[in-house]
């Protein structure tokens, strides 16, 4: 299981610089083909309707292949080819159709990581995703620090090649690679002190609750997505930046974000999944409404990393919290959340790109609080249904 492990934690890296490589080359990119912000926005929603087709993709290739390990390898080999094929600069239009081939690879390396992790470390599901996301952070961290030394050097179109290199590399790892859910131990306790999974009263009632986590992922993904693909951009145009030091903005997000998941399990032991997850959301929308106002470059920085930490690990407790609400249900409720993970970081950062060409970088940056409130009012309900669950298991057992 270590190897296995071992190379999963890897293919999440590959997924991080993959998620941040045209976020951290933006400007430059839309320089060389001279084209506006707005169109930067419209490329990254292509890209993440191709992330939300690579779910059901996925799902396709696991019938047809039988062996997720072929899976994950084909979508690595799809990664490369389109990352050099970018590398080369071709027209605009082959670009969002690469970026495009690009998002459906980096989907199914996710959905089906995830489910295979959750599957196997059923009693450890928040510390081996926080590993996993530590991973994506890793490499979301090393990408624009890679492509910051790259536009210093005007060679920023090797960022596609770095990632390329790395997404052949695992194509043909996992293609070798061996392991086996069998012997799986679920006896370890879990993550968090938490309230067992509720009873539904009705299938409405559990449609309403899954319903609410995926709204919850779709509000996230959205201001994620938002700021790896804008972050340096909004630097530039907020904050008067220059295109060296914006690009660095993405990089401090990042490394706040790996040191988040890094502690993450940890933290997670010590209070339960709302109570985290209601917490990091508090201190993003703070962090955001500061940044709104405060137009200094240094305050920005700090503000950035505030973020980053705070947001670290609301992807993969959101997940967790989600599979613990629905045991049994591991491979539709992780492909649900990716899915609309994909699907938020579609619709928001093209919403954000046209914001910040036709009302302004605040007002972009006040429409990603707006995301952050619209999840805190999910998860209060969710938790809401909780205390309500908990309360009648009390009162039926004092009757």
């Amino acid at each position: 299981m270590r190897v296995f492990a071992f190379a999963s934690y890897v293919l999440y890296f590959l997924a991080g610089l993959v998620i941040t490589t045209i976020g951290s080359v933006m400007p430059q990119l839309l320089a060389h083909y001279n084209q506006s912000y707005t169109v930067g926005g419209q490329m990254v929603f292509v890209s993440a309707v191709g992330f939300i087709a690579g779910v059901p993709i996925s799902a396709v290739l696991m019938r047809l292949l039988r062996k997720e390990k072929y899976v994950i390898a084909l979508a690595a080999f799809v990664i490369a080819v389109a990352q050099f094929s970018i590398w080369t600069l071709p027209s605009f239009e082959w670009v969002i159709v690469l970026n495009f081939l690009n998002s459906i690879g980096a989907s199914a390396i996710e959905v089906i990581v995830a489910t295979l992790m959750m599957e196997v470390f059923v009693g450890r599901r928040a510390v081996v995703m926080s590993y996993l996301e530590v991973s994506f952070g890793v490499g979301a961290l090393c990408m624009p620090l890679i492509a910051s030394v790259l536009i210093a050097n005007d060679v920023w179109s090797y960022a596609f090649f770095v990632t390329a290199c790395l997404g052949l590399v695992m194509a043909i790892l996992w293609c070798v690679i061996h392991f086996s859910k069998e012997g799986v131990d679920v006896s370890e306790s879990l993550d968090a002190s938490i309230d067992p999974p509720p009873s539904f009263s009705s299938k409405r009632m559990k449609q309403t609750i899954l319903l609410a986590f995926v709204l919850m992922i779709f509000m996230y993904s959205g201001m994620e997505g938002s700021l790896n693909n804008f972050m340096s951009s909004i630097f530039i145009t907020h904050l008067g930046a220059t295109p060296y030091s914006a690009s660095l903005s993405i990089g401090i997000y990042w490394i706040a974000m790996v040191i988040g998941r890094a502690a993450t399990g940890w933290i997670i032991r010590k209070v339960n999944y709302a109570q985290f997850l209601r917490w990091s959301m508090l201190g993003t929308l703070a962090a955001l409404i500061i940044f709104m106002m405060w137009r200094e470059a240094v305050v920005g920085y700090v503000l950035v990393m505030l973020m980053g930490l705070t947001m670290s690990g609301v992807y993969s407790i959101t997940m967790v919290y989600a599979n613990h609400t629905f045991p049994g249900m591991a491979r539709l409720v992780t492909s649900l959340i990716t899915a609309f993970a994909g699907f938020g970081a579609a619709v928001f950062p093209a919403l954000i790109g046209y914001a910040m060409d036709h009302t302004g970088t605040a007002s972009a940056i006040g429409y990603i609080a707006v995301f952050a409130v619209v999840y805190l009012v999910m998860l209060l309900g969710v938790g809401r249904f909780y205390h309500r669950q908990s309360t009648l298991v009390t009162q039926e057992s004092s009757a």
